[in-house]
């Protein structure tokens, strides 16, 4: 009988399950450096070869880029942060050209992480055109690459300028039909002369929540990189999660790590033994190469499969922003995927993903998790904030009303509940915010 990596195993279920467990367990840095050592210690495991993407920059370089010199100069917290991005690069579907790019972009940023120079004590932005200059990047390449970088963690390095990267900021958190991306997208010379009456008289909104946005707005960072540190845990996300109407895409960061496959002169050294000593010393070594590859690509399947379930629940946060996360728990995707609860919280617990969004723990999309038992709760909240913000002040929505829109909008809680919400954020009943006449 042949031997392959598709051979029936001969463990227990149930230790192919606590294995499965343990390896659950680890980071991506814990993994691959698993995974190397068993590359080390078991003679017949070797690593399947990728095939390499020709699509590099052309060798004639800008004259205003140097990438030896980029990084030769690089101090150790510069080189951190780039092993960084690169790292998170490195699982995406970028081509070598894109990379290349990334390389340009990534060595011409200031200390605050802006394309920006300092001439005359002054930061001035970089015109484009001058770092593709000689190159054969075009300008729609640069600036497809860079708005790629603004979305890696940490967010918004790549942008131009303050303003553009608090554009960012306020998308990303608040998203683009927010009053603060609104007052910040619109009015940003009238915010510069503390002109609010006049964004309230715009917007329709009152002065008060024209306050609060700009609050709100005063609250979001100042730069990409405040202060680059060699001790910064920076986050590295375990998934990119691309959304669009009709479909949804998943890249594990675990598609970056080495494949694994039995060597096949082993395999027929096992088959074809010229001595009984050469099988049984290569039985124990293959059987547990394919118990490996085995609970790796057993691993991998949960990962997606968890992954994928919370983006179907929570598809309308990806395509409509912050304010459609609706209350999802741990049983619910245990359930519909007919996998235990601890299997699920073993998936989510310190895991990321990478969005259009910016970077969002798994645990965000989850009520009942540990450590994030509000998130749903606070969306609904701000949804009933909103609706009651936009309402008609003649004609203000009651607490049943209020509950029909939510239904219709997916988020099934009842009157009650709206009602208590409502008090909790401090806002009175319908008869109380009906205009006098």
């Amino acid at each position: 009988m042949k031997l392959s990596t598709s051979q029936q195993q001969k463990q227990l279920p149930l230790v192919q399950m606590i294995k499965t467990m343990e390896l659950l367990e680890l980071n991506q840095i814990e993994l691959k450096k698993m995974i190397e050592e068993e590359i080390i210690n078991n003679p017949v495991i070797e690593v399947e070869k990728s095939k390499t993407n020709k699509n590099k920059i052309s060798k004639s370089k800008s004259k205003n880029y140097d990438i030896n010199l980029f990084i030769e100069n690089l101090t150790y917290s510069d080189w951190n942060l780039r092993a960084h991005l690169f790292e998170q690069i490195e699982f995406q579907n970028w081509t070598e050209k894109e990379k290349d790019i990334a390389e340009l972009i990534i060595s011409s940023l200031n200390e605050n992480g802006f394309l920006q120079r300092k001439i005359d004590g002054k930061f001035i932005q970089i015109d484009p055109l001058e770092l593709i200059t000689g190159t054969n990047i075009s300008l729609k390449e640069f600036e497809s690459v860079r708005e790629k970088i603004k979305l890696l963690n940490p967010e918004g390095l790549g942008c131009y300028n303050f303003y553009e990267f608090l554009l960012l900021q306020t998308e990303l958190k608040f998203g683009k039909d927010s009053i603060e991306y609104k007052i910040l997208s619109e009015y940003s010379d009238l915010i510069e002369k503390r002109q609010f009456q006049k964004i309230a008289q715009n917007l329709g909104k009152s002065i008060d929540k024209i306050k609060e946005a700009i609050e709100n707005i005063s609250k979001l960072n100042i730069t990409p990189i405040e202060r680059i540190d060699s001790n910064i845990n920076y986050v590295i996300p375990d998934a990119i999660v691309n959304v669009d109407n009709n479909e949804i895409e998943i890249k594990l960061a675990e598609d970056s790590l080495p494949e694994l496959k039995l060597k096949q002169e082993y395999i027929e050294m096992y088959d074809n033994p010229e001595k009984k000593e050469d099988k049984k010393f290569l039985k124990d070594y293959i059987e547990r190469a394919n118990n490996l590859i085995e609970n790796l690509n057993t691993r991998k399947e949960i990962i997606y499969k968890v992954i994928l379930k919370i983006v179907e629940k929570q598809k309308n946060f990806f395509l409509n922003g912050p304010l459609n996360l609706v209350p999802l728990k741990l049983k619910d995707i245990a359930d519909e995927l007919n996998i235990s609860e601890s299997t699920v919280s073993r998936v989510v617990r310190e895991r990321f993903i990478q969005t259009n969004r910016g970077i969002f723990p798994l645990k965000y999309f989850l009520s009942g998790s540990s450590g994030n038992e509000d998130t749903a709760k606070n969306s609904v909240k701000e949804m009933i904030k909103r609706l009651i913000e936009n309402e008609d002040k003649n004609f203000p929505f009651s607490d049943d009303m209020i509950a029909d829109l939510l239904k219709k909008k997916g988020v099934n809680i009842s009157r009650r509940t709206v009602a208590k919400y409502r008090t909790e954020l401090k806002i009175p009943s319908a008869f109380l915010r009906k205009n006098s006449l």
